[in-house]
């Protein structure tokens, strides 16, 4: 039996890890928004049907939601969490963008958004096509998926969180319907200081 040499050996164990890393990085779940990567240029439109971009949140901190005005419990939840936070900040509100998203175009049209939110003052919603709502998804790493209900209605599964921006845009973090609002309010804080 022929033995290796410690060279060979050490180039052998090199190959293994290299083969093995590359068999994990095939089967790894990939994601659509790798950490630090949240968010990005989007260009929808907002309820009253006036353009709306990314470049429209940059110059304040601001919160992001996706979600659907057709939704029966989880949206209006998080939107109602979201006007509480935006409440206690008192005038410092006004120095934080709001925004709900659609994951629904096809019933969220700009008038329907506007109706809707007049509940959850300050939010903004916003809209659009499929494609550029797709982009704003995807940045967000959000999924939603259609769940027949047995009425000519139907319902949407998606990604619940609230994303927390710097002024710049960049993601910092994010806080769902189960955060207590203190915590979410600390949270908000911490981005205006």
């Amino acid at each position: 039996m022929a033995t290796l040499t410690r060279r060979e050996s050490l180039a052998a164990i090199a190959g293994f890890c290299a083969l093995a890393g590359a068999g994990l990085w095939l089967f790894w779940p990939q994601t659509k928004s790798p950490a630090g990567q949240v968010g990005g240029p989007f260009q929808l439109v907002d309820a009253d049907g006036l353009p709306f971009t990314f470049k429209d949140i940059q110059g304040k901190p601001s919160l992001v939601y996706f979600g659907f005005t057709h939704c029966p419990d989880i949206c209006p939840t998080t939107l109602f969490l979201m006007s509480q936070v935006l409440d206690r900040l008192g005038p410092d509100a006004s120095r934080i963008n709001a925004l709900f998203i659609t994951v629904d175009p096809d019933r969220d049209t700009p008038d329907q958004m506007k109706s809707y939110l007049t509940a959850y003052p300050p939010v903004r919603g916003l809209t659009g096509d499929r494609a550029h709502l797709a982009v704003a998804w995807d940045i967000y790493g959000i999924e939603a998926v259609v769940v027949p209900t047995t009425s000519s209605n139907y319902n949407m599964d998606h990604t619940s969180d609230v994303f927390l921006l710097d002024q710049s845009g960049r993601f910092r973090s994010t806080f769902d319907l189960n955060t207590k609002l203190e915590v979410a309010l600390a949270d908000v804080r911490a981005l205006l200081a």
